[in-house]
């Protein structure tokens, strides 16, 4: 049958009407990304970079092991125990007047908190920054070691308002907020600052150790995103393999996995992860074993689609079972 015209506008019309509703059908459909885009955490821009982040570490830890994970120290004078960066680092001081430099020596050698107090504060008017900045981290310090929160808090702030200093020093005043933060359970802002301390000194030992148990406990509290728990977990397993690689202490792996392995049975999956990962890499292959298979028991405790991509890794890292040597080297018949 020949087709009039009127069938060929009909048909015009009905492709234009396909083509107008086809991207707004395709767009509905991309509401809900598939699992393997962002594990079911949906398609928010926090998501999408926590999976992008979560996948990079895993790709670097079967590439490299736990290597991946040391810090990117340039300094080779790095003592990764040393309370601040002066102790950290050499030749940070540099040239200070002798005056100043003996009254910070004779601060530090007082027992007596007063005296102390008497010898730093006129250093607070002080016009080097270098000199100010310490004299109000010297007064932070010794507050925080008085449990004196509040002035040890404003001295810190002080610090960190001194202009000029090189971000690896501002690590110190982060690190004592966040301590302070840690200590009066305000753990998002404990959370922050030691972060914070961390990005400027990627070779602060104390500040990845305060900042671990930090996370583990800010994994605990309800009302995470999935984003946030899958965040904060790699942060943890990132300061896992940073924490043995700074003290060069390979038996710290053991000391960690143990810390979080609380009585054999950590508090939820990302922290079997972790105890794993330490004890895998300390060499104790049954105790690895043993805590990510057991990891399964722990679900429930964590946002599910973060407790689900966890689990996917805790899988592909159960060491394989001894063989059993009581089969023949045919295996079994």
């Amino acid at each position: 049958m020949r087709s009039t015209g009127r069938d060929r506008r009909f048909y015009l019309l009905a492709a234009l009407l396909l083509a107008a509703l086809l991207p707004l059908a395709l767009r509905g459909l991309a509401v809900d990304p598939s699992p393997s885009e962002t594990g079911g955490m949906g398609d928010s821009s926090e998501a999408r970079a926590a999976v992008a982040a979560w996948e990079s570490l895993w790709s670097e830890l079967a590439e490299r092991g736990e290597s991946a994970l040391r810090p990117e120290t340039a300094d080779a004078s790095l003592r990764a125990a040393g309370d601040t960066a002066f102790m950290r680092y050499r030749n940070l001081w540099g040239q200070i007047e002798g005056d100043e430099r003996l009254a910070f020596q004779l601060a530090a050698l007082s027992g007596d908190p007063e005296r102390k107090l008497a010898r730093l504060r006129p250093l607070t008017e002080a016009g080097d920054p270098r000199v100010l900045f310490r004299a109000h981290l010297e007064l932070a310090r010794l507050h925080l070691r008085r449990r004196a929160f509040a002035p040890a808090r404003e001295a810190a702030r002080a610090a960190l308002a001194v202009p000029e200093i090189p971000e690896r020093i501002r690590s110190d005043a982060h690190f004592i907020l966040g301590y302070l933060a840690s200590e009066e359970a305000r753990l998002d802002q404990a959370e922050t600052a030691l972060t914070a301390a961390i990005v400027a000194d990627p070779g602060f030992w104390d500040a990845r150790q305060l900042r671990l148990a930090v996370l583990a406990r800010r994994l605990a509290q309800p009302g995470r995103s999935g984003a946030e728990c899958l965040d904060r977990t790699r942060r943890m397993i990132e300061d896992l393999g940073a924490l043995p690689a700074l003290a060069q202490d390979r038996t710290q792996f053991r000391d960690i996995a143990d810390r979080f392995a609380t009585q054999g049975a950590p508090a939820n999956a990302a922290l079997a992860l972790l105890s794993g990962l330490g004890y895998l890499w300390s060499g104790d292959l049954e105790r690895a074993r043993t805590t990510l298979t057991g990891a399964e028991t722990l679900q429930g405790r964590l946002p599910a689609a973060c407790e689900r991509l966890i689990l996917r890794q805790v899988a592909a890292w159960i060491p394989p079972a001894p063989a059993d040597r009581t089969q023949g080297a045919g295996g079994p018949e």
